[in-house]
């Protein structure tokens, strides 16, 4: 399994098995353990740069509520470049380019606005913080340009997502944390 297409086949497959009360219940503790952490941290004052869930990905609707910060959501466009768009009650919400809920305008996060927490989505990953997604590259092309005004990059995900390692290239950025239904893993320290 040290292909990244058949990883991503079983990471899906394990992900799409799980029944739909345990993904909700999961999907919940890891909002509220990712909520927890980021108080933990004492990084409340970061903004969070959260992505709206696609079928079977951890869902992120309570962060959008329960977040007492700034909180922020990505829009996609054609070739994975993506720019984030501050989310308040107000926001009203479209379909973008990948088909996921995106907010239409607000004000955009820049690194102006101070380094942010980013949760990101991921279909497979590692204990050495290497992240496999759906192959656009969106994660991994924006932060190659912002990583330095990261606080944090947290991928969430079921425990289900977990391989033994994911093969890295050059472009591929690693993750400091993951947050699972069970646990928060610290794979490096930034």
């Amino acid at each position: 399994m040290d292909d990244k297409r058949d990883i991503r086949f079983q990471a899906l497959k394990a992900r799409r098995a799980l029944p739909a009360d345990e993904h909700h219940h999961a999907s919940i503790r890891i909002q509220n353990t990712l909520l927890a952490w980021i108080n933990a941290m004492d990084a409340a004052h970061y903004p969070l740069l959260t992505y709206r869930a696609m079928s079977d990905e951890v869902n992120t609707d309570h962060l959008f509520t329960a977040h007492t910060g700034r909180i922020f959501a990505p829009v996609t466009h054609e070739r994975g470049h993506m720019h984030w768009h501050e989310v308040t009650p107000d926001t009203a919400w479209q379909r973008g380019a990948l088909d996921v809920r995106e907010p239409r305008d607000g004000p955009t996060w820049e690194p102006a606005t101070g380094r942010a927490i980013l949760a990101c989505p991921l279909v497979a990953f590692d204990r050495h913080g290497n992240r496999l997604g759906l192959g656009k590259g969106c994660f991994d092309l924006w932060l190659s340009r912002f990583r330095s005004d990261i606080f944090a990059v947290a991928g969430l995900a079921f425990a289900c997502q977990e391989v033994p390692e994911v093969p890295v290239e050059a472009h591929d950025i690693p993750m400091d944390y993951v947050i699972t239904e069970h646990e928060v893993i610290t794979c490096r320290i930034s």
